[in-house]
This record gives C-alpha cells, sequence and structure tokens, in this order.
C-alpha cells in the first residue's frame, strides 16, 4: 500500500473541514434580537422604539426618555433534512439524513440611562452570528466526510451614545461593538482499504478555537420629515477575527484490521498540531421606513444589506506542516433581507404585531452541502406586548421556511442531493423602566 497516498488524503480531508466549516460560521447571521423587533419581521430601522435599538438602529435609544433595562432571549430549533440525488451513484437515493435535535439559546440584555433633555447612553449584549449543524448518527451519515458536527459561537458587548433634536426630527447614534468568537468543528477521514476495495473511516479530526476577538463599530440616523414618518438608517461595520491557537487534532479509528491500522497509525494521519486562520464577519445596512397613516398602525418596511461578498477566499495555515498550509476560494455573493412589519395597540396597556421577511442566501449552488444547506428563506412572524407603569412584556414567533435547496449535481464534493429546512424562533423580553 503507497503510504504517500494515506498521508495525502488524510491532509486533503483535514483541510476541507477546517475551510469549510469556517465558511459555515461566517454565512449564517442571527437577526432576532429583540422580540418587538422579531414580531415585526424585523422591520425596525425607523420604529426602534425600545431598548434592542442598539442593535437595529442605535440612534433609535435618543427617544427614550426613561432608564430602563430589558433582558431575555431567543430560542431558536431547526429541522434539516437530505435526500440523495437519484441519478447520482453517490449517496443515492438511499443517502437520507436528518440533524440532530438540539435546542438553542440565544440571550440579550439591554440597559439605556437618559443623560440630560437629548442625549441617551445604552450598553447592549447580543450574539448576532452563530450557529450550529450536527447531523445524527455521525458515525454513518453518508456526508460524514465533509462535515458531521459545525459550532460557531459569538458574543458582543456594545456601549452607546446617542443625541436628537429638541424637536424630535432627528436623531444620530454611534456604538462600539466588541466580538468574542469561537469555532468548534467535527468530520471523519475516509480511505480505500487495499483489501476490501471499500471506503472505511481511518480518522475523526476536531477543529477547536480558542474564544478571540475584534472590534467594530456601527452608526445610526433616524430622521422625521413629517407627523407620519419616520426614516431610519444604520450601518453596522464588517469585522474579521483571527484565530491564533487553534489546533487540529486527529483520532484513528479502528478499520478492523490490525496490519491496515498499524499503516495508518505509522504513516497515513498527520500529528495534532496548531493551526491558525480567520472568520470575516459582514457588515450590515438597515435602510428602514415607518408610517402612522394607517388608522391605529405603525407600518414599516426594511430592506437590509449582507456584504457576505467579503469571504472570497479563506486560508488556513498548519504549524509543523506548512507545505499544506492551503487558501480555498468562496466566492459568496452580497445578500439583501427585505421586511415588512406592523404594530398596533389593542389596548391601553396592550398591543399585537405581524411581519414578514424574505431573506436571500449567498451561496453559490456549487457550495451548498452538509456543512451548510443553505437556501433563500420566506419567513412570517407574530407577537404580544404589555406595557405597564414600569414592566414592559413582549414575546414572538417567527417561523423560516428554507427553499428546498437541490445540488442540481454541481457540488464540488460530489456530493448531490436535496436538502429542505424550516426553523421555529420564540423571542421572550423582560423589561423595567425605573
Amino acid at each position: 500500500m503507497d503510504s504517500l497516498h494515506f498521508k495525502r488524503i488524510g491532509l486533503a480531508f483535514a483541510a476541507i473541514l477546517l475551510t469549510n466549516g469556517l465558511a459555515y460560521g461566517s454565512g449564517y447571521s442571527i437577526f432576532e434580537q429583540g422580540a418587538r423587533a422579531t414580531a415585526m419581521g424585523g422591520a425596525f430601522a425607523a420604529t426602534a422604539d425600545d431598548p434592542s435599538a442598539m442593535f437595529y438602529n442605535v440612534a433609535g435609544i435618543a427617544y427614550q426618555r426613561r432608564m430602563a433595562a430589558m433582558t431575555g432571549g431567543t430560542w431558536i430549533t431547526f429541522n434539516a433534512s437530505f435526500e440523495g440525488d437519484s441519478n447520482s451513484s453517490f449517496p443515492g437515493e438511499e443517502g437520507q439524513a436528518r440533524f440532530a435535535s438540539h435546542n438553542f439559546i440565544v440571550p440579550t440584555t439591554y440597559a439605556v440611562i437618559p443623560i440630560g433633555e437629548n442625549m441617551t447612553f445604552g450598553l447592549a449584549q447580543f450574539a448576532a452570528f452563530g450557529l450550529r449543524t450536527d447531523w445524527a448518527d455521525g458515525a454513518t451519515f453518508p456526508g460524514r466526510f465533509i462535515s458531521q458536527d459545525a459550532q460557531l459561537k459569538t458574543a458582543s458587548i456594545q456601549p452607546s451614545f446617542a443625541w436628537k433634536t429638541s424637536n424630535d426630527r432627528f436623531a444620530i447614534g454611534a456604538g462600539v461593538e466588541y466580538r468574542r468568537a469561537r469555532v468548534i468543528l467535527e468530520r471523519y477521514i475516509p480511505a480505500i482499504n487495499p483489501f476490501t476495495q471499500r471506503i472505511v473511516d481511518v480518522a475523526e479530526v476536531q477543529l477547536d478555537t480558542d474564544w478571540e476577538a475584534d472590534i467594530g463599530y456601527n452608526l445610526g440616523v433616524i430622521f422625521v420629515p413629517a407627523e407620519n414618518w419616520r426614516i431610519g438608517i444604520s450601518h453596522r461595520t464588517d469585522m474579521e477575527i483571527d484565530f491564533k491557537d487553534g489546533t487540529a487534532e486527529f483520532e484513528q479509528i479502528s478499520t478492523g484490521n490490525p496490519q491496515l491500522d498499524a499503516i495508518i497509525r505509522a504513516t497515513a494521519l498527520p500529528p495534532n498540531q496548531g493551526i491558525t486562520t480567520s472568520v470575516p464577519f459582514p457588515s450590515l445596512t438597515h435602510l428602514g421606513i415607518a408610517t402612522t397613516l394607517v388608522p391605529n398602525w405603525t407600518i414599516e418596511f426594511d430592506a437590509v444589506r449582507a456584504t457576505w461578498s467579503e469571504f472570497d477566499r479563506l486560508e488556513v495555515d498548519f504549524d509543523q506542516t506548512p507545505a499544506n498550509n492551503i487558501g480555498i476560494d468562496q466566492n459568496w455573493n452580497d445578500t439583501w433581507s427585505y421586511r415588512l412589519g406592523g404594530t398596533r395597540p389593542v389596548t391601553d396597556r396592550w398591543n399585537v404585531s405581524l411581519g414578514a421577511v424574505y431573506d436571500e442566501n449567498p451561496q453559490d449552488t456549487e457550495v451548498v452541502g452538509p456543512l451548510l444547506p443553505d437556501a433563500d428563506r420566506i419567513g412570517v412572524s407574530y407577537g404580544i406586548g404589555f406595557r405597564g407603569e414600569h414592566w414592559r412584556v413582549d414575546a414572538s414567533h417567527l417561523v423560516i421556511h428554507f427553499k428546498e435547496r437541490d445540488t442540481g449535481g454541481l457540488n464540488v464534493d460530489n456530493f448531490n442531493g436535496t436538502y429542505r429546512t424550516t426553523a421555529n424562533l420564540v423571542t421572550l423580553n423582560l423589561g423595567y423602566a425605573f
């Protein structure tokens, strides 16, 4: 058996794991950072009338003239499935799989403190990016050589200031975001057993990075040109987080053949070692317009631009085997999401909200795979809110349907089939105004 052949297989599949895993992490944002905003489909850049404005449009906190705090989070569940292409030899129509069952809670905390008549200080904690793709029955999942489990975790802290004119016609705000991130990825390495000519699992690879950070900023403006109209514009800068102390660990899996195991152990697998890489996060620009021309309703429409095209290439450097340093073209696309929402009071204390969203995905079909089975998304939302003298409670439910995504025989890893995904997001916020 050619030991060099085994070595090349091990390094090549490890490289694919590292690059594709990070691509997934940078490619999914979590836009649901407040229950009232989520109930309106995320169309909140012009309304921006609760402390979550620090995410959607920081200028909105200038109009909030009572010291207040709000906390809560979003509970996210996914249902994703894969069905192999009957026209493809592998995995074929028998290649079917589903996501493992997981529950994710994304926490948020906001506080606003008015200063004088026209200025407000705010402090926010949120997680604007992150997800997990964990396929059930990982040891038998047919796509386990591409990705079995991928995780991205982020956490942000943002202090902010906003100022408004005395006539309330104009407000401007700015915030500084400190974002931390961590990546954990797992997949399997295959090889051809020369004694049986069958593909066997020879190792499991795990990438685990330390928490690393970057700093960005966001700006927001709100303009009230007339009594029934409100315009909001906000921009959150792109970031790039460098992971300087990542590790790649290779754990051998017995093939059941001692002779083959010995060859793999001696010559095929690279050593456990450190790696360095980086993850780009896109900028987000919100353009929103709200009106109260419809009696008893506030209606808002937003368009949000995400610069995913910044993720055009990813490089990974191996500490001990620099000859295997890699660079992989990704060529993602900038995207737009379109959001429509409305809210109205039903009593002096209670209000209801409705929303809808259409969100483009950044991936070309060639790179759609087990690590990120992304697709254009359509969502509908609803929510209720209660306002007391001091307490406020908001709750929302957003259902997202991902359009069916067929790789059409174009997948770069020759893993072709159809992905179907739906997601449910339930957001709850509890607030207190002093």
